[in-house]
């Protein structure tokens, strides 16, 4: 065809060609990624991979039991096929990671789990969680008290408004005093100890609750009732009258309440005051904060006695730590929001005004100089305390090895095996270090010793019948969940 683009004056040189005419063709070109190489491809890789990640571990690793493992009893073992039949593993892992160390230092004789910890025959397979919807359970045991486990399982809600996870009322009482000493296992020997602290504690703080109304009277007798020594005996003595560091303004309260809102209500009450939907489950109740003169005047109700309290949890209650989920400045704007409370920050928008500032009361300066001297508490938080130390600093069972007087306990025996209080008005002289020595001291074995129950050495008279354990499960585990208030916007 003739090219009528192209001026008829000008000529072109022929293109070379592109190769010489004596060579060959070019070979035909072939596919070298066909779908069967490609299949047996992936097919190499996913059994490599299984071999590696399945195979190998299981044939080649055979780890010792560690010195924390401990078998599991007929009960916990029927609550192993329940945790596993009814997909709690789907959403709760049951091993932790060496990041995850942090995640239990609020908790006593936190610990993360080691390769032996599990491998027992009753333990096998090991449950690994698919994801951590929930959180980890490998070290669950005695993070709480029964009681606190039967609100939950009967509605998860109750106890942790955010919650996902289902209800579980369907189980029989068998069954979920079975899924409880599961999870309480969890953790071996450790979980052991952390478990009979929580029931010690539970059953001391019930008794000395029962003692008479004169000794619960707090600041209305000039020092501190049974109950708020307790209280204060769990925590460290530089918060007893500590005061918040941050300012009282709008926009802190209100973060306060959103977080109260969030973590608080299911216990506590959407009014704050201590009746929430998980009131008919839990022992003793939980706290309440809608009294005005508790909230000036509390032996044990200072800003910095709810932080600790937020900080650490109260073991023997439902109330547990928020140490690793919320920040410091969170737990303390909380605690700025308790103090609104009594005037209406959980029905109203809490403002600076509604605040209550806490004073407490002259004798509460000198019973703490009698009972706890300032000059006796230890500034090392790490200290681990042994017989005829001051008394324990903080959680005083995390830093009380077994064996030893756990200062907590020797204190409540105290006060119910001689219905009175330290330094109080009937007994104007015996320190906290007098009660610990002379705990030591005694003869009796396991008395006020972490790790041995103390039920036997507090008297028949403040025990009332089925207040923990199966007999409370059954007394409690078929009443309707209470109904309270939805939350004002």
């Amino acid at each position: 065809m003739k090219d009528t683009q192209r001026p008829p004056h000008i000529d072109y040189i022929p293109a070379e060609p592109r190769h010489p005419d004596s060579w060959g063709p070019h070979p035909r070109k072939k596919m070298l990624m066909t779908p069967l190489v490609v299949a047996l491809g992936g097919l190499l890789a996913y059994f490599t991979v299984v071999a590696m990640v399945v195979v190998l571990p299981t044939t080649t690793f055979d780890p010792p039991p560690s010195p924390n493992n401990l078998a599991l009893t007929e009960i916990q073992e029927y609550g192993r096929r329940l945790y596993l039949s009814n997909g709690c593993i789907y959403c709760h892992s049951g091993f932790v990671r060496p990041q995850d160390v942090a995640a239990g230092q609020y908790y006593l004789y936190p610990r993360i789990a080691e390769p032996g910890d599990y491998v027992a025959s009753d333990q096998s397979p090991n449950m690994f969680g698919s994801e951590r919807t929930g959180p980890d359970l490998s070290e669950s045991g005695g993070f709480h008290p029964d009681d606190w486990h039967i609100a939950h399982y009967k509605n998860p809600r109750s106890v942790t408004p955010i919650s996902l996870m289902p209800s579980f009322e369907f189980l029989s009482t068998d069954q979920a005093a079975s899924l409880i000493a599961f999870t309480q296992s969890r953790q071996g020997k450790l979980g052991a100890i952390r478990t009979q602290h929580q029931l010690n504690m539970k059953q001391l703080i019930l008794a000395e609750q029962n003692l008479s109304q004169t000794l619960q009277a707090d600041y209305k007798i000039g020092y501190p009732g049974s109950d708020n020594l307790a209280n204060l005996m769990m925590m460290e003595r530089g918060y007893w009258f500590e005061s918040n560091p941050l300012p009282v303004t709008q926009e802190n309260l209100l973060r306060g309440r959103e977080i109260f809102q969030q973590r608080c209500i299911g216990c506590h009450g959407t009014r704050g005051d201590g009746e929430g939907v998980a009131l008919n489950f839990l022992n003793p109740p939980p706290a309440a904060f809608s009294e005005p003169d508790d909230a000036a005047h509390g032996s044990d109700t200072s800003p910095g006695t709810y932080y600790w309290r937020i900080l650490r949890g109260v073991p023997g209650t439902a109330m547990e730590n928020f140490g690793t989920r919320l920040s410091v400045e969170d737990i303390w704007r909380v605690v700025l929001f308790l103090k609104t409370i009594p005037n209406g920050g959980l029905t109203k928008t809490p403002t600076p005004d509604m605040y209550v500032a806490w004073v407490g009361y002259p004798q509460l300066f000198t019973w703490a100089n009698c009972f706890y001297p300032e000059s006796l508490a230890t500034t090392n938080p790490e200290v681990t305390y042994s017989d005829n130390s001051p008394p324990g600093v903080g959680d005083v069972a995390a830093m009380v090895e077994q064996g030893s007087v756990n200062p907590e306990y020797a204190v409540i025996l105290y006060m119910v095996e001689n219905g009175k209080i330290p330094c109080g008005a009937d007994d104007p002289n015996t320190s906290a270090l007098d009660i610990v020595n002379a705990a030591a001291q005694r003869p009796t074995e396991g008395y006020a010793r972490m790790g041995v129950s103390q039920l036997q050495f507090i008297p028949a008279e403040l025990i009332p019948a089925d207040q923990y354990g199966q007999g409370w499960l059954e007394k409690v585990w078929t009443k309707p969940m209470p109904t309270q208030d939805p939350p004002p916007n």
